[in-house]
């Protein structure tokens, strides 16, 4: 059975605003698009996990099979900014990751789809299933499957990267580069902290792939 997507283009518009009284009551979530690093796709392949990823077979078994022209694609994120004016603390303003996106195409997204990887059927999932990649901490990327395996070889780079990811930076994101390749690994907060979450791959009017995105479900 295929997913109903959320309304992403009018949930995450930039500058929308999100009663978050479920939170406290006066809370008040904003919308803020952010942008990234640019992201290398060397063959048009794209994953999407939490990094380094596990995969025993190699990464190009989870690329989704919704490939585009190679070339560099800046990467976006969508921010919740939130006024809290019912703290006891005070009036409190704080941001989380509520999605990232990749953009291929800087036009308006006519339709989403599940983002699929090889084996995968909407067709499969069960009503109120969907296929999403586990998330155990707090951290998604986007990034080539070549650059996810050099990552996954490279224990050193890895933990010094996730502690950066986790807690030395100051922006929502930090970026790996493996210095052969040039190929690069964008990784971000996810928002909502561990859990599970899909990612959805945005179509133009004339069915190119303007977008893939991963919502952390804090908006939608």
């Amino acid at each position: 059975m295929s997913p109903q997507p959320p309304d992403f283009n009018r949930l995450l518009a930039d500058g929308r605003e999100h009663d978050a009284s479920g939170f406290r009551s006066g809370c008040v979530a904003t919308v803020r698009i952010l942008r990234g690093d640019r992201l290398r796709l060397p063959t048009g392949r794209l994953v999407a996990a939490e990094p380094p990823g596990n995969f025993p077979d190699g990464a190009q078994r989870c690329a989704f099979t919704h490939a585009v022209p190679p070339g560099d694609y800046p990467v976006e994120l969508v921010m919740a900014d939130y006024t809290d004016p019912g703290n006891p603390q005070g009036n409190t303003a704080y941001d989380a990751v509520a999605a990232a996106r990749v953009v291929v195409r800087a036009e308006p997204v006519n339709a989403w789809r599940l983002a699929l990887c090889d084996g995968q059927d909407e067709a499969d999932l069960a009503e109120g299933h969907i296929y999403a990649y586990p998330v155990d901490g707090g951290i998604g990327a986007f990034g080539s499957p070549e650059v996810f395996d050099v990552l996954g070889r490279n224990e050193e780079a890895r933990e010094d990267l996730l502690v950066d990811a986790s807690f030395g930076s100051d922006e929502p994101y930090v970026t790996y580069t493996d210095e052969a390749t040039g190929n690069n690994l964008v990784l971000f907060r996810s928002g909502n902290g561990d859990g599970r979450y899909a990612t959805w791959v945005g179509y133009t009017a004339e069915g190119e792939v303007a977008c893939f995105l991963t919502d952390f479900g804090l908006l939608t």
